[in-house]
C-alpha cells in the first residue's frame, strides 16, 4: 500500500508563512486538485496530510489552516474525474457551495461530492477532513446514479456511513497492511463496497458489497473492542455485542468466519500480554500472580497451565529465561 506522510513542519523554518504555504500550495495541488487557495492571513500556516492509496482508491486524513477553496470550471477541466467522500472533524463550520447548492457543515457532517463539478467553500479555522476518494467511472459502474446530485449530504446515523468512517480512520492509520499486499487487496474491496452502500447502492451491487463489506467492518470493529479490552477479567461477548451494537449470536458467527472464536481470540491476547510482562525485567518485582491478574487471567493455576502449552514453559520458567 503507497502512502503519504506530510506535515508542514518539514517546511523549511526560515520561510516565511507566506513562503510556506505557497510552497505547500505548489508541493500539493496536484493531490488536492487544481484551485484556487488562500490562507487564513491571521493564523501561523499548519497542515498535515496523510494518504494511503489502494489500487484506484485513495484515503486520506487532511488538516490545514487555509481558509478559501475555489475550484472554477477553467479549473476542473482537465483535472481529474473522481468521487471524493469526506467526513468534516472541524470545531468550526464550513460553507461549501456546489452548483446551485449551499451546503453549511459543523463536526460530524459526511458529504459525496463530485469533484468535477465547481465549488468554493470557506473556513473560519482549522479546515480538518478523513475522506475516501474512488474514480467516478467506477462507481457509475456499480451506481448508475451516484453523481445525480454534485454535492450529497449523508446521513452519519446509516451503519454503512458510520463503518465507512470508521474503515477509512482505520486504513489511514495502518501499518500492517504496507507489508501484505493481499490483505491491502481485501482493505481496497471491503473500502469499495462500504462506499456502494453508503451512496444507497441497491440491487445486486448492494447485496454483494453487504455480503463482504459490511460484515468486514463490523468484524474490525469487533476485533477492536476484543484487543482494547481483553484484560478485563470478565469480558464476553454480550459486553463487546453491546459496545459495537450486535448480537452475541452474529458477533460469535462473524469471529468464527475470521477462523478464532471469542475464546481463543481474549485467550492469545492475554497469554501474549502476559509473557511480554514477564519478559520486562522492570516488572521482576510483580508476582506472577499480579501479572496474571494484569493480563486478564483470574484463576492463576489455569493462566500457569494454558501458559506452559502455549509457550513450552511455566511462567515461572520462562521469566528466569
Amino acid at each position: 500500500m503507497q502512502k503519504i506522510d506530510f506535515s508542514s513542519d518539514s517546511l523549511p523554518a526560515h520561510l516565511s508563512d507566506r513562503e510556506r504555504f505557497n510552497l505547500w500550495r505548489d508541493m500539493w495541488l496536484e493531490q488536492l486538485g487544481v484551485a484556487e487557495i488562500r490562507h487564513a492571513e491571521d493564523k501561523p500556516f499548519a497542515t498535515a496530510t496523510k494518504m494511503r492509496f489502494l489500487g484506484d482508491l485513495r484515503v486520506g486524513l487532511f488538516e490545514t489552516t487555509t481558509e478559501y477553496y475555489l475550484r472554477t470550471r477553467k479549473h476542473v477541466a482537465n483535472d481529474r474525474d473522481d468521487i471524493f467522500l469526506g467526513f468534516y472533524r472541524s470545531p468550526r463550520p464550513q460553507v461549501w457551495t456546489v452548483a446551485d447548492c449551499d451546503v453549511s457543515l459543523r463536526r460530524g457532517s459526511a458529504i459525496a461530492y463530485n469533484v468535477a463539478q465547481p465549488c468554493r467553500s470557506f473556513t473560519d479555522g482549522v479546515t480538518s477532513w478523513t475522506l475516501a476518494t474512488v474514480p467516478r467511472a467506477w462507481l457509475l459502474s456499480q451506481l448508475p446514479h451516484a453523481d445525480d446530485r454534485p454535492v450529497t449530504l449523508l446521513d452519519p446515523a446509516n451503519p454503512a456511513v458510520r463503518h465507512l468512517e470508521r474503515m477509512i480512520d482505520f486504513l489511514v492509520g495502518s501499518d500492517e497492511l504496507d507489508q501484505v499486499p493481499t490483505l491491502s487487496r481485501q482493505a481496497g474491496t471491503t473500502l469499495a463496497d462500504l462506499v456502494v452502500l453508503a451512496l444507497g447502492g441497491r440491487g445486486e451491487a448492494a447485496e454483494i458489497a453487504t455480503a463482504r463489506g459490511l460484515r468486514a467492518a463490523r468484524l474490525r470493529e469487533v476485533i477492536t473492542v476484543i484487543e482494547a479490552r481483553f484484560a478485563e477479567p470478565d469480558l464476553s461477548t454480550e459486553a463487546v455485542g453491546r459496545a459495537v451494537g450486535l448480537s452475541r449470536r452474529y458477533l460469535n458467527t462473524l469471529l468464527l468466519e475470521s477462523g478464532s472464536t471469542f475464546a481463543e481470540r481474549v485467550l492469545e491476547l492475554r497469554l501474549l500480554k502476559a509473557q511480554a510482562m514477564l519478559s520486562d525485567f522492570r516488572n521482576d518485582v510483580m508476582k506472577v500472580s499480579d501479572i496474571a491478574l494484569a493480563a486478564g487471567f483470574n484463576d492463576v493455576s489455569y493462566f500457569n497451565r494454558r501458559f506452559r502449552a502455549r509457550f513450552g514453559a511455566s511462567p515461572t520458567q520462562h521469566r528466569g529465561g
